[in-house]
């Protein structure tokens, strides 16, 4: 469905390695569903842009203004800090620009014309401005297609991906170490986060992957090792058997729900030697499994259908809509 004629979609994000990539990635998932470049205002650093900048996005410079960017425009701002978030929201409406936030797992919602939070575990809504619950999970729509195709692999294959902190570099190792001790042959991939670096530690089996082979990576695992982020949700959308671990405290509510729900299980906090060894023990027994990976897979794919960017794409369109009908009768009168 093309876009709403003449409308202008420009996203406020932050990202970097220690709050993560999630924000920037949603908001280019989004972009790609309404078939629009995905042109940031980004909160990061000039490693952090140069990492945007290879994932496709226009990163906007800081002087540019809402009315500058394009008629008719709509804000989407995705940021974690609910100073941030308001601040921006209320330049928007100042400069009679609607404004969409995006928020995880129920906290810090600032309110905007439009407000989504994708997140298992929190409540519903009725409210037609308040999309929440995980019919509204945003993910890249290339999803749709692999989720459709996706076949159980007949290669025993563990994708781990936990973002691209310190934390990956120095207990990823560990933890496939401790993998391939206990399960002799495994075919370990390792996703290497966005921001690039140079000498990355060596691994006792598999082998570094890259961003763009992460999907394709993702959809042809046996059992994937993800953090309680984006990765997540895109695994339980395509069916893929897993163990979803906590790197940073903020995760391990997400984590638990997915627990709870029967759609992964739970790793815990992964943080040093010990959890590292206690995760790849969860994930050798799931792979020891195939009855628990079918039903993890199952009721995974029912709560994640991969929909959900099309829904909230669907609702920032009639957002633009209106917003462009009320302004055209103000005008007009």
């Amino acid at each position: 469905m093309p876009i709403t004629s003449g409308m202008t979609v420009v996203f406020r994000v932050a990202a970097g390695p220690r709050l993560g990539f999630g924000h920037l990635v949603r908001c280019r998932s989004l972009a790609r569903a309404l078939s629009v470049t995905p042109r940031v205002w980004l909160r990061g650093s000039a490693a952090t842009r140069a990492a945007a900048r290879a994932l496709g996005c226009q990163v906007l410079p800081d002087t540019l203004t809402l009315l500058e960017a394009g008629p008719s425009p709509v804000l989407v701002v995705d940021d974690p800090s609910p100073a941030e978030a308001a601040a921006w929201v209320r330049r928007a409406q100042a400069q009679g620009v609607p404004v969409c936030t995006i928020h995880d797992a129920g906290l810090t919602r600032v309110s905007a014309d439009l407000m989504v939070d994708g997140s298992v575990g929190v409540p519903t809504s009725d409210a037609p401005e308040y999309l929440a619950g995980p019919t509204y999970t945003m993910l890249d729509p290339g999803v749709r297609a692999r989720r459709r195709s996706r076949r159980v692999p007949h290669t025993r294959r563990v994708c781990i991906a936990l973002g691209g902190g310190a934390h990956v570099f120095a207990l990823v190792p560990r933890l496939v170490a401790a993998l391939a001790a206990r399960v002799p042959g495994i075919d370990i991939r390792v996703a290497r986060g966005f921001v690039t670096r140079a000498g990355l530690p060596a691994l006792a089996a598999g082998a570094w992957i890259a961003p763009p082979q992460l999907a394709g990576t993702l959809a042809g695992a046996e059992v994937a090792i993800v953090a309680g982020g984006v990765t997540a949700y895109e695994a339980c959308a395509l069916g893929v058997p897993l163990v979803a671990v906590a790197v940073t405290a903020a995760q391990q509510r997400t984590v638990s729900t997915f627990d709870r729900l029967g759609a992964a299980w739970d790793g815990g906090r992964l943080c040093d030697a010990a959890s590292a060894r206690r995760v790849a023990e969860r994930a050798a027994q799931l792979l020891a499994s195939p009855a628990t990976q079918h039903r993890l897979s199952a009721t995974a794919r029912t709560l994640i259908d991969g929909e959900g960017v099309y829904r909230v794409a669907a609702a920032l369109r009639t957002l633009a809509a209106r917003s462009c009908t009320l302004q055209g009768a103000t005008h007009a009168a």
